[in-house]
């Protein structure tokens, strides 16, 4: 971080190893294991994660789209696989840097077929399988006729089948349970060297065999994905990510003030504000008001009045604060699964949406 900053992402290194190591030791090398980088890594900057474990035992990355691919292909070597969608005006340039591709139906198998005749060079790509979600991907029952086609077709390199599950995070694991079931006896069908359908979630809590591909999300930052998926007695995690900003002004207020937009909060009595130069406009979630808290030399401080576009205020009370002191939004003592509960929402949304206009730097 500069002096410049107004606000600030710290991305522990060291937290992203041992949060790897963690989970290689947990599968007991029976998968390989694909972090997932993709929504600018969860928030946690997708460059600084692909360089941080690039020399580690990954398989390779997983992204969401073709952009991501094509941004982070100059930081490794190594496979980098698109799992939801791609242009197809952009299938020569993933073909030819050797980007995996999902395919999801005949049509779609078909325009990268043609992009890859087009430019002499087979594409390699990955079958998706709707079991449950009901997103892209061909249901079970309308496989044949796909893989019949994709037999015949000498421009692509299946080299994957993939499902992925609607409900792995929550107390009960019927519906997983059938989900997976229905994954296995669709994927026996196809003849591919990796087969995946595990997510961080499901990785903690079914078996991983006979799939052979980890596609590792939240857990890889230190989160975890529900209460249900705690596995604290063989897996520890370490959060990676605290999100900073400084205080920009300091001002002190009468009894019965009212704060921010709609004057949604009055102070009770003669009060410190502190001013913050961040707000949803940065992804701090405007549902923090009059909820949340910061951390302000190790003290828990209450958000009041409304988050704003580009400001938050937050009460000191009698706490000698001067501007320009650090302030932790995200981080120790103001968890991601906290804030999540606080805004109604998961952590993956918490940690996603933080704007990616906002520096990341690697912390130890």
């Amino acid at each position: 971080m500069t002096k410049s900053d107004r606000t600030w992402v710290e991305v522990s290194r060291r937290a992203l190893l041992s949060n790897f190591g963690q989970f290689q030791r947990f599968f007991h090398s029976q998968a390989l294991i694909a972090p997932v980088v993709k929504a600018n890594a969860y928030g946690h900057g997708n460059g600084l994660v692909v360089k941080t474990l690039n020399h580690s035992q990954v398989w390779g990355f997983c992204v969401a789209y073709d952009s991501e691919a094509i941004e982070l292909r100059p930081l490794t070597d190594k496979p980098l696989l698109v799992l939801s969608a791609w242009q197809p005006i952009n299938l020569p340039t993933l073909i030819r840097r050797r980007i995996q591709l999902v395919i999801w139906d005949r049509s779609a198998a078909q325009a990268a077929a043609q992009a890859a005749q087009r430019i002499n060079r087979q594409a390699i790509v990955h079958l998706k399988i709707d079991t449950g979600t009901s997103r892209i991907g061909t249901r079970p029952e309308a496989l044949a006729p796909l893989l019949n086609y994709l037999k015949r077709q000498r421009w692509l390199h299946l080299e994957g089948v993939f499902s992925h599950y609607a409900d792995s995070e929550s107390n009960s694991l019927r519906l997983a349970r059938q989900q997976r079931a229905d994954f296995i006896q669709a994927a026996s069908q196809v003849s591919a060297p990796l087969v995946h359908i595990a997510c961080t979630a499901a990785s903690l809590r079914l078996p991983i065999p006979p799939t052979n591909l980890v596609r590792l999300g939240l857990g890889l930052y230190g989160l975890w994905p529900s209460p249900a998926t705690r596995r604290a007695d063989r897996v520890r995690l370490k959060p990676a990510m605290t999100w900073k900003t400084r205080v920009l002004q300091v001002k002190s207020v009468p009894a019965g003030t009212a704060i921010g937009y709609d004057r949604t909060y009055r102070v009770r009595r003669a009060t410190t504000i502190a001013v913050l130069p961040v707000g949803y406009a940065d992804g701090y979630d405007r549902r923090a008001s009059n909820r949340s808290h910061v951390i302000i030399s190790g003290r828990r401080c209450p958000i009041v009045g409304r988050v704003s576009m580009n400001l938050v205020m937050v009460d000191l009370g009698r706490r000698p604060v001067s501007a320009g002191t650090e302030v932790t939004l995200l981080g120790r003592g103001a968890e991601a699964d906290v804030l999540a509960r606080e805004w109604s929402t998961i952590g993956y949304e918490v940690v996603s949406r933080i704007s990616p206009n906002i520096p990341r730097y690697a912390a130890a």
